[in-house]
């Protein structure tokens, strides 16, 4: 089939950043936008011309994101490279726990099958690829999502597709699977919710070399978020107005499998207002701190039967 049904997403773990190794892992997906990016310059010199007389390429590197609904496996690795540190304990369920770690060093790479008009899927293979931002969402009506921004060195089509082999066990949770908590209590009527990590990923372009090397962190993370609840009462309005720091834990069970994110969270705002008819919401956006460690901030653990996070 000439289409995007044929299309495939693998991923794994690299040795060395910027060195291809054969994914092992594949990610069902909605939609996905990675590329290279090629940069040129062009000579300004005045020549009795009216065009641009050289063009020269320069720097290239690899961004773009994915989008995929979140689900109970193929995501221990995704984990390590959002936050950059798992620990596994446990043998069925497996138990990962991740926390923000240094993300120097781990890199994925990551090969995308794109399928051609004359169905022929050609393999486009991205080597050291960095999850530079990553979004989860639920909302009342809809599968929960993922949606990962990467950064990378190269992009190739000289290397073999991979076989293609899933987790026959993948399956995405719901909003009904989701539930939530602020300061140990039911966030009650809740709308929906948002996470989002940006790990302050930078390319790395200098002198003598057309590709970036290793992207790594430049600057303090950031994860924030926002929760929209009825507008029930003043509890959680009262939080925003005090800027008092709160428990937020953020769960998705399906019976067997769970993801589970606890956050020490300031609420940000907002005041709710009336905009018509409709019952009112209740704005919370928030964002992640803590002033004793990283993990406090915010721990993320998965439960499944994946046994390594590699």
């Amino acid at each position: 089939m000439p289409g995007g049904a044929d299309a495939q997403v693998g991923f794994v773990s690299e040795v060395t950043p910027g060195t291809i190794v054969t994914p092992t892992k594949f990610l069902p997906f909605r939609s996905e936008s990675i590329k290279q990016n090629i940069e040129y310059v062009n000579t300004e010199t005045m020549s009795a011309r009216r065009t641009v007389r050289i063009t020269k390429r320069t720097t290239a590197g690899v961004e773009g994101s994915i989008s995929t609904e979140l689900a109970n496996t193929t995501l221990a690795t995704l984990l390590k490279h959002m936050f950059g540190t798992v620990v596994t304990t446990g043998a069925g369920p497996f138990v990962h726990t991740a926390t923000p770690g240094d993300l120097t060093g781990k890199s994925m790479t990551m090969q995308v099958g794109r399928p051609s008009s004359t169905a022929t899927i050609h393999p486009f293979t991205y080597a050291g690829i960095k999850v530079g931002g990553w979004t989860i969402s639920s909302t009342v009506g809809e599968l929960a999502m993922l949606e990962l921004a990467v950064k990378g060195m190269t992009e190739t089509t000289a290397t073999a597709l991979a076989v293609a082999s899933f987790d026959t066990s993948w399956s995405p949770f719901v909003f009904t699977e989701a539930s939530l908590t602020v300061a140990g209590a039911s966030a009650g009527t809740v709308r929906d919710v948002s996470l989002s990590g940006d790990n302050k990923v930078e390319f790395r372009h200098r002198l003598g070399l057309s590709t970036s090397l290793q992207p790594l962190e430049n600057g303090v993370r950031d994860y924030t978020g926002t929760v929209t609840t009825d507008f029930d009462a003043l509890t959680h309005y009262n939080l925003f107005v005090a800027g008092t720091q709160s428990a937020l834990v953020l769960t998705f069970n399906n019976g067997t499998q769970s993801l589970v994110f606890t956050m020490n969270v300031q609420f940000t705002g907002e005041t709710p207002t009336v905009g018509g008819f409709d019952l009112l919401g209740q704005p919370l956006p928030f964002r992640c701190i803590s002033g004793t460690s990283d993990a406090n901030a915010i721990t993320a653990v998965l439960s499944n039967s994946e046994a390594s996070a590699a």
